[in-house]
């Protein structure tokens, strides 16, 4: 072969390679571009992972749509005003009314009216008649215990009887007569001297 042949060969074997090397380096290039690096894409992936466990789930909220959201901040009335005194007051005389009271057992005996005497408390007449303060009471519910007055406000009490005096019917003989002391006698008639007189009306009380 010749000089000649040999160096017009020479451009295309070096245009060739040329060619070759640009293909070559185009084709890495692009690979690269397309196919990340696949420590990169690991990496990539625990990223996403990690931020998927540290985000919480979402909650899910569901919203009436028949509920007027006005509503929601209406507060109710009761929370907001205390209960007048007057209400109170009420509760008070409902919850007294509901107690339930003992009963209060009532001597036997005959009923008799007295008027209250001047002095006379209405534990007082409760003594003078044999009588206890609550057994009073049940017997006159409307009375004011501490209201009553003398020569105006009548009681009603129970007795054993009344006895006439009569013959040789002295102090001694009606109490012994009746179980009952003289002096028991003289405060249920309000009399301050052992005196008897025939004829006379003398309240016997019960006994104590």
């Amino acid at each position: 072969m010749s000089e000649n042949e040999e160096s017009s060969k020479l451009p295309v074997i070096t245009l060739g390679i040329l060619l070759l090397t640009l293909v070559g380096l185009i084709a890495v290039g692009f690979e690269h571009f397309v196919s990340p690096d696949k420590d990169e894409l690991i990496k990539a992936e625990k990223f996403v992972e990690t931020e998927e466990e540290v985000l919480p789930e979402a909650s899910q909220v569901v919203i009436d749509s028949t509920q007027d959201p006005a509503d929601s901040l209406i507060v109710p009335k009761d929370s907001l005003i205390s209960k007048s005194d007057e209400e109170e007051l009420a509760e008070q005389k409902k919850e007294a009314e509901a107690e339930v009271v003992p009963e209060v057992a009532i001597p036997a005996g005959k009923s008799h009216a007295i008027t209250v005497e001047k002095g006379e408390t209405f534990s007082a007449v409760a003594r003078h008649y044999g009588l206890k303060v609550d057994q009073l009471k049940a017997l006159n519910p409307g009375v004011n215990p501490d209201g009553i007055k003398s020569g105006s406000t009548k009681l009603n009490v129970k007795i054993q009887a009344i006895h006439t005096v009569g013959p040789g019917d002295i102090m001694r003989k009606v109490a012994e007569k009746y179980g009952v002391s003289k002096q028991a006698i003289m405060d249920a008639n309000h009399k301050k001297d052992d005196i008897t007189l025939r004829g006379e009306v003398l309240i016997i009380p019960l006994k104590k």
